[in-house]
């Protein structure tokens, strides 16, 4: 980065401001250096705001839609969810275990007036159950029995299946909950008035198909402008750029804390962060193991820099047909992969190291993991006269093609199970032409925490080591899905920026955007300064987060 710091470049920009009617902005000159930003690059692919899509789970659509569309509860550092009552407030009710009341905040709106109601929350509950119209990967709703809502309405009930319910703060997650209004605005056919409960009830299949085409494609960035889709938070998209950037800004409607920064430009993994820094438009980057911040010049002192512990995992998520029906089967893919020579491959192509795991609830960073070892060392060895179950079988494997990592883990899978007589297919997928599981390919590999997944237990992360135990045993039976190795990540912080702290779930930096200060101290001084000086001062950044 240039010698100027950001703050000062900035102040700079603030007295230029005094005279800009006066005389043009230097902007304006033919050669002249970009104004400075706020700038937020992100791993991935800019391409939807919905994250409940199959396509936005596997484009971490959350990393943007955090402060967009927040959950009803909001996932924090060290597994916490905190509830969002902001937005909603639910209730486990004392009558029925099965039964969680929501209350939504009376004052809770989108960005265009309109209020949040028990209809939004309906449809996004109507989508995980036909993931066939609306294109939908959230499975944890399979434990969700029926709700109650009544058009209009700020309250509604969530009834669960016999033996669920634990986890209900799991559910209508970040990005996941969308105006239901706009959505039925959009969808072909339907825009006469009528409300998206109705449509429901009606189970008129052009209808339900309308809307699931509606769900998936008005929230995609590069279709409907963003900047009319209305949203819930803290934050609105104001303008989609002509360079693939997002520009997010305070939302009027909301009536919670103000965001602190705004306004925030997003961009996508594939933008050149060091270019974006020397022009003082890099404030923070959360990055894959394509880059790191050295070879990227984002060095100290105007860069602080960390690599961080994610709890997500490379996964393999498979489709229970064909080769892979049976659980036998799937668990006979399990026995011919070699989770030490997908590392070894990473390693080679990117000098990054990855955690191996077998576990799909813990993650191996967990304090739990190593009581749970027998079970990962288990369900990770590598068996050919198991794997062998499948000899002949072709395995077709998707993946996103813009992430090398997936290209390098896939391979490593195909050399390693071809020993067992087993052909794995690499079928690369672009957000335009994501395909379907089960009908392009049968195994899709990507990127999750256990946040939201895992529907066919009751125990999470926060439960009693005995549970956890049993779910670890039951999923690696019935083997839906394959964890790999785990997520390699690195978070560079400009070193006026504050409170940016990783929450290493699905999320990861987002979950808070809507805090980020800049201040005149800089992270280092505040590490630096005695624990009487900091007390009431900013979360520091990556170095100190609290």
């Amino acid at each position: 980065m240039k010698a100027n710091s950001r703050r000062a470049v900035l102040g700079a920009m603030g007295v230029l401001a005094l005279t800009a009617t006066a005389c043009s902005s230097d902007a304006d000159r033919p050669g002249a250096a970009p104004p400075p930003q706020f700038g937020y690059v992100v791993p991935g692919e800019l391409v939807t705001t919905n994250a409940g899509t199959g396509l936005g789970v596997a484009t971490d659509a959350v990393k943007i839609s955090a402060r967009l569309y927040p959950g009803a509860f909001i996932a924090g550092p060290n597994e916490q969810l905190l509830p969002n009552t902001d937005l909603v407030t639910a209730t486990r009710s004392g009558e029925d275990p099965k039964r969680v009341d929501y209350v939504i905040n009376k004052d809770a709106t989108y960005s265009d007036g309109a209020p949040v109601v028990c209809d939004d929350y309906l449809l996004t509950y109507t989508a995980s159950t036909r993931p066939d119209l609306f294109g939908a990967d959230m499975p944890l709703f399979s434990q969700v029995a029926a709700i109650d809502c009544v058009a209009g309405s700020k309250k509604f009930a969530v009834h669960f299946q016999e033996g669920f319910g634990d986890r209900y703060r799991e559910l209508f997650n970040a990005g996941t909950v969308m105006p239901a209004h706009t959505v039925l605005e959009h969808a072909e056919g339907l825009g006469d008035g009528s409300d998206v409960v109705s449509v429901l009830a009606s189970g008129d299949p052009s209808a339900l198909q309308a809307l699931g085409a509606s769900w998936q494609e008005t929230f995609r960035v590069d279709g409907t402008d963003p900047a009319t889709v209305p949203t819930s938070g803290p934050y609105r998209i104001t303008s989609w750029t002509d360079d693939g950037g997002l520009v997010l800004e305070t939302n009027p409607e909301w009536k919670g804390v103000k965001p602190a920064q705004s306004p925030i430009h997003m961009w996508p993994g594939s933008k050149d962060a060091s270019a974006l820094a020397e022009d003082n438009q890099l404030a923070v980057a959360d990055l894959d193991f394509e880059q790191t911040p050295e070879d990227m010049g984002l060095t100290e002192p105007e860069y602080v820099s960390e690599k961080l512990d994610s709890s997500r995992v490379d996964t393999l998520r498979l489709w229970a047909d064909g080769p892979l029906a049976s659980a036998e089967g799937r668990r006979a893919l399990n026995a011919c992969i070699d989770r030490g020579t997908i590392a070894e491959a990473l390693k080679k192509h990117s000098d990054v190291t990855v955690k191996t795991t077998g576990l799909r609830v813990v993650h191996p960073t967990h304090p739990l993991a190593p009581q749970l070892s027998d079970i990962a060392e288990a369900n990770a060895r590598v068996d050919m006269e198991q794997a062998k179950q499948l000899e002949g079988a072709t395995i077709r494997i998707g993946y996103l093609e813009s992430s090398s990592r997936y290209k390098v883990i896939v391979d490593a899978v195909k050399d390693s199970c071809a020993a067992a007589g087993i052909t794995i297919e690499n079928v690369p997928v672009t957000a335009d032409d994501f395909g379907q599981l089960g009908q392009d390919y049968d195994v899709l590999l990507d990127t999750r925490s256990a946040f939201g997944r895992n529907s066919a237990t009751n125990a999470n992360i926060g439960s009693k080591l005995n549970d956890i135990r049993r779910a670890e045993q039951e999923l690696a039976d019935e083997a839906i899905t394959i964890p790999l190795t785990t997520e390699p990540r690195s978070l560079v912080v400009e070193q006026h920026v504050h409170n940016v702290v990783d929450n290493a779930g699905d999320g990861g930096v987002s979950w808070n955007m809507d805090r980020w200060v800049e201040s005149e101290t800089t992270i280092h001084e505040l590490n630096d300064a005695p624990e009487d000086q900091t007390a009431e001062s900013h979360t520091s950044g990556p170095k100190d987060p609290v």
